[in-house]
């Protein structure tokens, strides 16, 4: 089995600018980060810059290991492989919106896609259609770019966001790394204060 990976966020490094955001539309939308500033009304970037008076942070699909939005997936669109790693099928989404609304962290969002060839025939239609969409890690842009890094990553001029392996990912969040919750501290002590 291949290795698995997701893209981890550093709070610390964060500085909230969105750059992120406009290299995710760009690289689903085929145009340039110019171009995905005018389209940043009518398209969903699949990560999220949240924004706090304490901290500043990239959101987007974390993986769970029980995936509550693959588990509520009435169509499959959303399965969870072997090796625990959460796929998102476009061609079985209906855009229910159940996905969205299961996700603990706000990471999947509806949004129009334009439509393959395959799919304009069977179909029977054309005109962009309503899904979910979640972090990818830019698998289609990376393959026709030849890129290792997912656009977000590339955009970030301040390294708040790198690929790693899924298993160091939930090893991190589970404490059981020196790295593992400085976010989540950072938080904690402001909260108490």
């Amino acid at each position: 089995m291949s290795q698995q990976y997701i893209i981890y966020a550093d709070s610390d490094k964060c500085r909230g600018c969105k750059k992120c955001e406009l290299a995710c539309i760009a690289s689903h939308n085929n145009v340039t980060i110019k171009e995905a500033a005018k389209l940043r009304k009518t398209h969903e970037p699949r990560v999220h810059v949240v924004k706090t008076d304490a901290l500043k942070m990239p959101v987007q699909c974390r993986q769970c290991k029980e995936a509550p939005c693959a588990l509520v997936c009435p169509t499959h669109a959303l399965i969870q492989n072997d090796g625990g790693k959460v796929i998102m099928r476009t061609e079985f989404c209906a855009g229910c919106g159940l996905c969205v609304m299961a996700c603990p962290y706000g990471a999947i969002s509806k949004s129009f896609v334009e439509i393959t060839e395959d799919e304009k025939h069977r179909l029977e239609r054309k005109d962009p259609r309503l899904i979910a969409v979640r972090c990818d890690l830019c698998e289609q842009w990376r393959k026709d770019e030849g890129k290792e890094a997912s656009a977000c990553i590339e955009a970030c001029a301040f390294g708040a966001l790198r690929m790693i392996p899924l298993e160091e990912y939930r090893a991190i969040m589970n404490g059981e790394n020196p790295i593992a919750h400085t976010a989540l501290e950072k938080i904690e002590n402001n909260n108490q204060n």
